[in-house]
């Protein structure tokens, strides 16, 4: 073929070539419509299943692209939606398994509003998800296991709702997770020890369940964990020492289970960072550790209603102590000196409830206690062996107002 017939070619081959490439448009354009469409489809049956008694939807129609309606939030280059932000927004009804074609939701919140039902399992399919907050609605049944598929989750909120069951094995595979709060629900079982593979965990709060059996062992491998919430459930035994091995942690709140043992002799050392300690009612025993004012973080704590004997160390490194609850227990009942670790926390400015009422202790109170912070509100030293008068310098203590002796 010579050169001059294969350019009499060209603008044949251009001409097919351009209609390859204006029919392979046509056919993205159409793909990229069907895709809305789902989008739009699956918005407009959430829509349907719920009551919006305040008109926060009035906007869902198709007056407007959907990326324009209030609540939704769309991405700049797909155009899908990519967050559904309706919280406190008065909605109430069920969330329909429609918002598993939402394939490209990375942030669901719906917190604080009135919807019941299941949550569907569909959710699971939500591959991108990172954040589904469905906390203080009415949501009832089981938490789909399937959850474990949305494999970028960071924060999943399920709290204050009426849900049921056990926690499933397989959200332990979420590696990315960084917060897992089902506290205020009707879960039961055990914690299964799968939770402990969420090495992005920094928030764990199961409290207020019916969650029982022994707390995994495996929960010390969280070394991220900041605050852990387990009061008011059904655990028993003790507190596994790997938790008190989590340098990290701030928040310890283990109240009202059945638990026994005691508190590891140098957690002062191993917890630097801890700011709340809540292990009251419980049938912990043995001394409050030593080292305990070494945990200089310290804020809050309530070891209220166990069994703690001995005196009570120094805490003369928290200055930051708020709150002092020792009620109910069997410390002191040594020698006189019981209360001088009331001189301790002359140097915790901001000091506002001391109870240690229902104890052993013997003595009379000492007079630095009119040095204690001016913030104090509540002092409480009833049901004890205190012997003597009330010092003169307790009017010094001009915020005190309930003063129980």
């Amino acid at each position: 073929m010579d050169l001059a017939y294969r350019y009499q070619l060209l603008p044949m081959s251009f001409s097919c070539l351009t209609t390859i490439v204006l029919l392979l448009g046509s056919v993205l354009a159409l793909v990229k419509d069907g895709r809305d469409e789902i989008d739009r489809l699956a918005l407009l049956e959430f829509k349907a299943r719920i009551a919006d008694p305040s008109g926060v939807l009035r906007s869902w129609n198709d007056s407007s692209h959907f990326c324009d309606w209030d609540g939704v939030t769309c991405g700049r280059k797909h155009r899908r939606v990519t967050i559904l932000d309706l919280g406190s927004k008065n909605l109430s009804g069920v969330v329909p398994p429609h918002i598993g074609n939402l394939s490209f939701l990375r942030g669901v919140d719906l917190e604080n509003n009135s919807f019941h039902a299941k949550i569907p399992p569909q959710v699971g399919r939500l591959l991108r998800l990172q954040m589904l907050f469905l906390n203080n609605n009415s949501f009832s049944g089981e938490i789909p296991s399937n959850l474990s598929y949305c494999s970028n989750m960071l924060f999943l909120d399920l709290g204050f709702n009426m849900l049921k069951g056990n926690l499933p094995t397989e959200l332990g595979s979420l590696s990315k997770l960084q917060q897992l709060i089902l506290q205020v629900n009707s879960l039961m079982g055990n914690i299964p020890p799968s939770i402990g593979n969420l090495s992005s965990l920094q928030v764990f709060a199961t409290s207020t369940n019916n969650f029982g059996g022994t707390i995994p062992e495996t929960l010390g491998q969280l070394r991220n964990l900041k605050r852990l919430s387990l009061s008011e459930n059904k655990f028993v035994n003790t507190i596994p020492i790997s938790i008190f091995n989590i340098s990290a942690l701030a928040w310890l709140g283990v109240a009202e289970n059945q638990l026994e043992g005691g508190l590891p002799g140098d957690l002062g050392f191993t917890l630097p960072n801890i700011k709340i300690i809540n292990t009251w009612h419980n049938h912990l025993t043995g001394p409050i550790p030593k080292s305990i004012s070494n945990a200089s973080n310290l804020e809050m704590i309530q070891i209220n209603q166990n069994n703690f004997t001995g005196k009570v160390p120094s805490l003369s490194k928290i200055r930051g102590l708020y709150r002092f609850n020792s009620v109910s227990n069997n410390l002191g009942g040594e020698q006189s000196t019981d209360l001088d670790f009331l001189c301790s926390l002359t140097n915790s400015t901001k000091l506002k409830f001391l109870e240690i009422s229902d104890n052993a202790f013997r003595g009379l109170i000492p007079d630095c206690i009119s040095n204690l912070s001016t913030t104090l509100f509540m002092f409480g030293l009833a049901y004890n062996h205190i012997s003597g008068t009330s010092p003169s310098g307790i009017g010094s203590l001009i915020n005190l107002e309930i003063l129980q002796m």
